[in-house]
This record gives C-alpha cells, sequence and structure tokens, in this order.
C-alpha cells in the first residue's frame, strides 16, 4: 500500500514554506533594490540605478507502478511476486528561484541640472565580443568547408 500520509505531510510543509521562499525571491524587485538611497555631497546629490532581475520554478512529480515493465521471462505466477510490482509508488517536488541586481546607470543631481551616467559593465561587453568572434569564425570556416566539397 502507498504511504499517502508523509506525501500530504510534505506537501503541507512545502505550502508553508513557499510564502517565505516567494517573498525572499522577489524581494530583490523593490523601488530600494532599483534605486539606491540619494548620497549627498556638497551641492550634488548622487543615485545608483540598478538592473534587477528575479525568476523561480517549480515542479512536482508523482508515479505509480514499477520502474521498468517485468520481461516475459519474470512474468508473476504467485500472490508473492505480484505485491512487489504494486507496492512502487513515487513521488517528488522541487523548486528554486534567484534573483539578482547590477548597477546600470548613476543619476547626478547638482546646480546645473540633472545628468545621467551609463554604467559600463566591461566583462559583459568583453564577452559578447569573444561571442561574436567566435561565432563568425565558425561561420567562416563552415563556409570554407563548404565551398571545397
Amino acid at each position: 500500500m502507498i504511504d499517502t500520509r508523509n506525501n500530504a505531510l510534505s506537501f503541507a510543509k512545502m505550502s508553508e514554506q513557499l510564502p517565505t521562499l516567494l517573498g525572499r525571491i522577489f524581494a530583490a524587485a523593490q523601488p530600494d533594490a532599483v534605486y539606491s538611497k540619494p548620497v549627498i555631497s556638497g551641492n550634488y546629490t548622487i543615485i545608483t540605478a540598478s538592473e534587477v532581475t528575479s525568476g523561480g520554478g517549480f515542479g512536482s512529480g508523482t508515479g505509480f507502478g514499477p520502474a521498468t515493465p517485468p520481461s516475459k521471462k519474470e512474468q508473476p505466477d504467485e500472490a508473492g511476486s505480484q505485491s512487489e510490482h504494486t507496492n512502487t509508488g513515487g513521488g517528488g517536488i522541487g523548486g528554486g528561484g534567484m534573483s539578482a541586481g547590477r548597477p546600470v546607470a548613476v543619476v547626478i543631481i547638482g546646480p546645473d541640472g540633472v545628468t545621467v551616467k551609463p554604467v559600463f559593465d566591461v566583462t559583459k561587453i568583453a564577452l559578447a565580443g569573444i561571442t561574436t568572434w567566435i561565432s563568425l569564425l565558425a561561420m567562416l570556416r563552415k563556409g570554407r568547408k563548404a565551398s571545397k566539397g
């Protein structure tokens, strides 16, 4: 017989933790996470603007019956071997999430007005350049092979 009590208890425990988990994941999408607190220095006020990303995924699963069907040689001919195959079960619940943020601009408020200066992520630009060059080289190589063949 399948133990449904344990499955129900684990589902109840997960449903209690779900609001807390979602609150942690999506806390990054608050206005305080996007715009920093203003820093005042003399006549200037500086505010950092950030890009914030949040995401999550959840899953579940279940299954009943044998993991692999019995082969012709293993045909159950007794009630004992039949019960081994009917007692199999399944289960599973999973989930995960992430949030990330990075600065994208600096807002400077001063006596001359408001200025927005972008923040360049040199690593991201370098990776994009490397990826572009690798793609171009792969296409050129493929074109040469096609013209020779």
